[in-house]
């Protein structure tokens, strides 16, 4: 019996001793994360390209830091287009799929985020013209034409770029329990 007693009074102060941060913290779907690039990121990925990146905030819940600024970060390109020749215009979504919490991978799910470069329509018809008006002068109107074509094909849009150290904000579109 006095063993039963024993076993049971060291058991009942070894769950009153437990930490009640040992429960489970929940991260509010909407809560911000802001990250920065550890690898760089553009629009001519290829989508479903993973890259790396480092919370630059700590992330607080009830006043308590449950995933400190530093912790590792890794995302995804979820869709991505360069800019054609003629027309076109780059885009790039980007998304966070999982963040490292005290040596352990946690799965997040968040919104894109999203960037557009400039449109490459303007640019093109612009140096088409020029190439038009130079190579009339010099040639005439045939190879004014053909000169003008040339010239507007050379350039390319330009891309969206994202360097090493980039800041992006992300958003939690699903509550992520700790």
């Amino acid at each position: 019996m006095t063993r039963y007693a024993i076993a049971f009074t060291f058991s009942l102060i070894c769950i009153l001793l437990t930490p009640f941060t040992a429960r489970a913290v929940i991260i509010r779907s909407g809560t911000s994360l802001w990250v920065r690039t550890l690898d760089p990121v553009s629009s001519s990925d290829k989508a479903g390209k993973s890259f790396a990146a480092r919370l630059d905030t700590d992330i607080v819940v009830k006043g308590r830091v449950v995933i400190p600024a530093g912790s590792k970060v890794y995302g995804r390109v979820e869709s991505s287009k360069s800019a054609g020749r003629a027309f076109g215009q780059s885009k790039l979504a980007l998304s966070l799929r999982k963040i490292v919490v005290n040596g352990r991978q946690v799965e997040i799910a968040t919104g894109n985020y999203e960037e557009s470069g400039p449109r490459s329509g303007r640019k093109t018809a612009g140096r088409a013209a020029a190439g038009a008006a130079i190579g009339a002068a010099f040639g005439g109107p045939a190879a004014g034409a053909a000169i003008g074509a040339a010239t507007g094909l050379i350039g390319r849009g330009k891309s969206v770029e994202a360097p090493i150290g980039t800041l992006f904000e992300f958003r939690l579109t699903q509550q992520v329990s700790l």
